[in-house]
């Protein structure tokens, strides 16, 4: 580790999240997708545990009978829901007309502007994300806020390579993928366990992805990691804004070539 620890980038979220949900009630509605997003899920909830926020986690898209309208804050999991391939506003607007409150959005990729009104929006990166939606705020991936509290493994650190490519309409398709690869966030689903992601991972020295949460996980235990592009310019954006001043070791790819180091 090189500069300063990630978790000072996470003040400014814990207080506007703390400031933003007077009065209550808040709820919060994780992100849809796949086990990376779990890994999301799993840190967004340690935050809300450190800083004591009182909220009801909904498993759908449907205010509670108790549940004044009007009144109070929902907050909606970070991700890459905002691009060409996913797209997830009819979620937010249907969250927003059920519950007619504010809603924040926690660090997210934006590959397009979007224009919810009283909606507060945290970009994970400092790059496109920033020029598609200048008036959000910054801050890392969730999963970064796991730094230094990773859930418990069940294994050993391992050796050899690891090769973690996604076969999903997000993959750039210039990838060949390798007969042992293993796309493990098409196995689980946001509300999928979060150590069994890191114990696949620890079982391997090296691990080369164009999965994001795949490379963050990577990252948090200490790998040689070797990220490449997926479909849109999501790693690299991450990459420069939180890991490459960050994390030794870790090397991000233009090209191709999977078995050459860099």
């Amino acid at each position: 580790m090189r500069s300063a620890s990630l978790q000072d980038d996470f003040g400014v979220l814990k207080e506007t999240i703390l400031s933003s949900c007077r009065p209550g009630p808040v709820y919060y509605y994780a992100n849809p997708g796949n086990w990376g997003d779990a890994l999301i899920r799993y840190a967004t909830l340690r935050i809300f545990d450190d800083i004591n926020l009182r909220y009801t986690e909904l498993k759908k898209i449907q205010r509670p009978k108790w549940a004044l309208p009007w009144i109070g804050t929902v907050i909606f999991g970070g991700g890459g829901a905002w691009c060409r391939f996913w797209d997830h506003s009819d979620m937010v607007e249907k969250l927003r007309k059920e519950f007619r409150c504010k809603v924040i959005i926690l660090p997210s990729t934006f590959e397009h502007p979007l224009p919810f009104p009283r909606t507060l929006f945290f970009t994970r990166d400092k790059y496109e994300s920033r020029r598609a939606m200048p008036q959000a705020l910054f801050c890392h991936d969730m999963v970064f806020y796991l730094e230094n509290s990773l859930p418990p493994l069940n294994s050993e650190p391992g050796s050899g390579k690891g090769f973690f490519f996604r076969t999903d309409i997000e993959s750039s398709g210039k990838i060949p993928i390798p007969a042992e690869n293993i796309d493990l966030s098409k196995q689980g689903n946001h509300f999928s366990e979060a150590g069994p992601f890191f114990d696949a991972i620890n079982r391997f020295a090296a691990i080369y992805t164009d999965r994001l949460h795949v490379a963050i996980a990577g990252c948090l235990l200490h790998k040689e990691v070797h990220i490449y592009p997926g479909g849109y310019f999501k790693n690299r954006a991450v990459y420069l804004s939180s890991i490459k001043d960050h994390f030794d070791n870790v090397h991000f790819h233009e090209n191709f070539d999977l078995y050459l180091d860099p």
